[in-house]
């Protein structure tokens, strides 16, 4: 156990035998936590690190799809059944506000229509017929009744008239026809019409819909076991297969409280800026999500760490000496472990072929 550590014998291996550590569990006895002193020479050439003090950092990878931000989604719906004459927009296609989507001919506008120029002549009629009273009135030929119910009768006409007008000035002026239009600027990303179409609105949902992609969600399920380590606010890092070299910063918008009924996941959103349109609905995305704790432990690379009879040892150097230490991990990732006993902040630790090192000094 307490022998010579025999630096020159490791000297000679192969580069191809440097492995990592906490990648091979061996079955040697169990080290003594005694040191063996080693010269000098052989110490300096020893690749070590010095154990920090640092927060805990947790990662989490999570799938998800970029989806339009729904509070700058808008459903455009048809004002009146009839006939699709032009839908000159396409699905995908980017149009500005008032842009004219489609064209249809209505049935029902030629009868607002047809309505407002009989509340035209109804409402002259009506003038007319007051004009007249008023003056056999003056004369004594008309009651006061008769007079009340002339001008009760103008105002009726005159009222019917607002409101075919207001009426039939949403549709536009065409007797006929109306032009449905992009309520906002934005990009098409549902149409459910055809040129020569039929509807009935009470039958059809929206004809269109069109999202203002400057600022997209992305929607990623959470597993149960990883719930505690998202909330909202933090940082993320999103990647795509259409850009494998770019990444997009964004932070988690919003935690959902209630769990998807059939694959008992939580969806999380994360808001992304999207101002050049590269990122498109329905992409495939993958979310890197770093969660940083106020919880401080020493902290050395995961490759200096060996398992070996089901516990971690730490190779630690001081003083031209070599130590086996058993350490507790109470976390490990992003190439980092963080342990809550067996190390200090300060102390140097091997980082380099640390399990060869280690069945070396304890064979």
């Amino acid at each position: 156990m307490n022998r010579l550590f025999h630096f020159s014998s490791l000297l000679l291996l192969p580069t191809s035998l440097c492995l990592s550590g906490c990648t091979e569990e061996t079955t040697d006895p169990l080290p003594r936590p005694d040191t063996q002193r080693l010269p000098a020479a052989t110490v300096a050439a020893l690749q070590t690190d010095s154990v920090q003090l640092a927060p805990i950092q947790t990662e989490l990878r999570l799938e998800g799809r970029i989806t339009p931000n729904a509070d700058r989604l808008t459903p455009v719906y048809a004002l009146a059944g009839g006939v699709v004459e032009q839908a000159p927009v396409a699905l995908g296609d980017v149009v500005t506000a008032g842009q004219p989507l489609a064209v249809l001919r209505s049935a029902h506008i030629a009868g607002l229509a047809q309505e407002r120029t009989e509340a035209t002549v109804n409402l002259g009629t009506a003038r007319v017929q007051l004009e007249a009273v008023s003056e056999m009135h003056a004369d004594g030929m008309a009651s006061d009744q008769d007079l009340s119910l002339a001008r009760a009768a103008l105002q009726k006409a005159q009222a019917e008239l607002t409101r075919l007008r207001k009426q039939t000035d949403v549709y536009g002026t065409a007797p006929d026809h109306y032009t449905l239009r992009a309520p906002q600027a934005g990009t098409v990303v549902e149409k459910h019409l055809t040129e020569g179409q039929q509807f009935d609105p009470g039958q059809v949902g929206s004809l269109f819909t069109v999202a203002n992609l400057d600022e997209v969600w992305v929607l990623a399920d959470v597993f149960q076991s990883d719930i505690e380590k998202v909330q909202a606010g933090l940082p993320v890092q999103v990647h795509t297969l259409s850009y494998p070299d770019r990444q997009f910063a964004g932070r988690v918008d919003k935690v959902f409280n209630v769990l998807d009924p059939e694959r008992k996941t939580l969806q999380v959103r994360v808001r992304l800026a999207n101002p050049d349109h590269l990122l498109k609905p329905g992409m495939f995305a993958r979310i890197h999500l770093t969660q940083t704790s106020t919880t401080r432990l020493p902290a050395v690379p995961s490759t200096s760490l060996v398992f070996a009879n089901g516990r971690r040892y730490a190779l630690v150097v001081k003083n031209n000496s070599v130590e086996t230490r058993p350490v507790a991990v109470q976390h490990a990732g992003q190439g980092m472990s963080y342990v809550s006993s067996g190390l200090a902040p300060g102390e140097q630790v091997v980082t380099n072929n640390a399990l060869l090192y280690y069945k070396e000094l304890n064979d």
